[in-house]
């Protein structure tokens, strides 16, 4: 078990958290965008008001789902039993002797 902890916690580390870091900073970049758009630019054109809307709707929903996957692999990693007393804790709760 503490082999596939190891692994697991490597991958995400190494791999899953820059990603996901980087995906929720181009969420909040188009997320601010959409602000810039919404407040500025739509004095010039109205289209812009909807466009503006779309554009913050959009990155904030990026960030949730970002959010989202960072906790799910977090629930992951801390499910993974690794010592003897997570072993016994685990075990207490799911009620197998």
């Amino acid at each position: 078990m503490q082999k596939i902890y190891s692994i697991l916690s490597s991958i995400n580390q190494i791999i899953i958290n820059p990603i996901i870091i980087i995906l929720f900073a181009v969420a909040f970049v188009f997320f601010i965008y959409g602000v810039f758009e919404y407040l500025w630019r739509s004095q010039s054109d109205p289209s812009k008001i909807k466009q503006g809307r779309s554009h913050m709707g959009w990155g904030l929903f990026g960030m949730f789902i970002m959010i989202s996957v960072f906790g799910l692999f977090r629930f992951l990693i801390n499910s993974v039993p690794v010592s003897e007393r997570t072993k016994t804790n685990v075990n207490r709760v799911l009620n197998i002797d």
